[in-house]
């Protein structure tokens, strides 16, 4: 194997579901020709308007086909975060077939922003629809929402080296009353009346990554590497009194970029949801860092179509950039970022390699 891929990390294969497509591949699709999953729904604003969401139909909860442990008590939020979990890491298991437990490292929720679902739930409801691929034992759950996903990469990256495979995605839903009160009171939910808010999604978000290159998903016949992450924390936060600065993305971007060329990033993968706080946030993080970029660069922010999708916005947006290297020649290398509500702010950079490096 060529040495100089030895600090990275490929994806074998990618689980997804969200309002817009039950893949990887359909969701990007849907999301490049500007499909919407937003919808009013009967969920109500202190105001008494429709909120606004994105949400995975309801069929797919109501006919899926196995038995689901249960807590008591139990709510359409934590039913929806499982069975979408189970969806994505089947998919994302699936080839290669995984004939033994590999590391399973969680996106969680953060627990300031909404019910914290019973501790091993989801790990157990996993490992029984997942055998034999996943072990409670072998699992280690991240709570820092968005940016969950690159924080669980930066763990692998720093203490699962050399492993054959590893199992990293997140689940989400934001459809519990409590926490529609509570972002509601905020003013941060999608109505009519609120244009500085977001559009609660639902989804879940399952990348199979691998440390052998030879092991990695070839598609056009080139497979997709991730550099490891830059994560860095802000203190003024939504969550935090402490004035914005900007800082904590800022310094994400610049671990991430640390090693990349000037001018040689296409695109930048962002978490922005609609709020006006995260746009700020991008525009300082990437003036501080416009060097690495190439002008113009391509911003992409597919909440716009499928809604925040909470902890697993991390991998599905590695996941939707990973399509769009595979399906665009001229695109190389592109940043995804993440950013928590709380202070985890995360990136990282991955990049189209040619398959046949993985056999020099």
């Amino acid at each position: 194997m060529n040495k100089g891929l030895s600090r990275r990390l490929y994806i074998a294969n990618m689980g997804m579901i969200t309002s817009i497509g039950y893949s990887a591949t359909t969701t990007y699709f849907a999301a490049a020709a500007g499909i919407s999953g937003y919808q009013r729904t009967h969920h109500r604003s202190k105001n008494g308007e429709p909120i606004t969401m994105a949400l995975v139909p309801p069929a797919v909860f109501d006919e899926f086909e196995s038995e689901i442990e249960e807590c008591n008590p139990y709510n359409a939020q934590f039913d929806h975060r499982i069975k979408m979990a189970i969806i994505a890491a089947q998919e994302s298991c699936k080839n290669p077939p995984l004939t033994q437990p590999v590391p399973l490292m969680l996106a969680m929720p953060e627990p300031e922003c909404g019910p914290v679902m019973p501790h091993g739930l989801l790990t157990s409801n996993l490992a029984e629809h997942c055998a034999p691929a996943i072990s409670p034992e072998l699992t280690r759950s991240f709570h820092s929402g968005r940016a969950a996903g690159m924080e669980a990469i930066e763990f692998a990256f720093r203490h699962l080296p050399g492993n054959p495979f590893i199992l990293i995605g997140g689940s989400d839903s934001h459809i519990h009353p409590d926490q529609i009160k509570k972002l509601d009171e905020a003013n941060r939910l999608l109505t009519i009346q609120s244009p500085d808010s977001f559009a609660a999604g639902e989804g879940a978000c399952f990348l199979l990554l691998t440390s052998e290159p030879q092991l990695a998903m070839v598609k056009n016949d080139c497979m997709i590497a991730l550099h490891p992450p830059g994560l860095a924390e802000e203190t003024g936060h939504i969550y935090n009194d402490e004035p914005y600065r900007g800082d904590g993305l800022d310094q994400a971007f610049k671990k991430a970029l640390a090693s990349q060329a000037e001018q040689s990033i296409d695109a930048i993968y962002s978490s922005m949801n609609g709020e006006n706080f995260w746009a700020k946030e991008y525009g300082v993080a990437y003036l501080r860092n416009k060097s690495k970029f190439k002008d113009p660069v391509r911003t992409e922010h597919p909440a716009d179509c499928y809604g925040d999708l909470g902890c697993a916005t991390g991998t599905a947006l590695i996941a939707i950039a990973a399509e769009n290297l595979w399906n665009k020649k001229s695109q190389q290398k592109h940043l995804i970022y993440s950013s928590s509500d709380t202070a985890k702010r995360g990136a990282i950079i991955i990049e189209k390699i040619p398959a046949n490096i993985a056999h020099i």
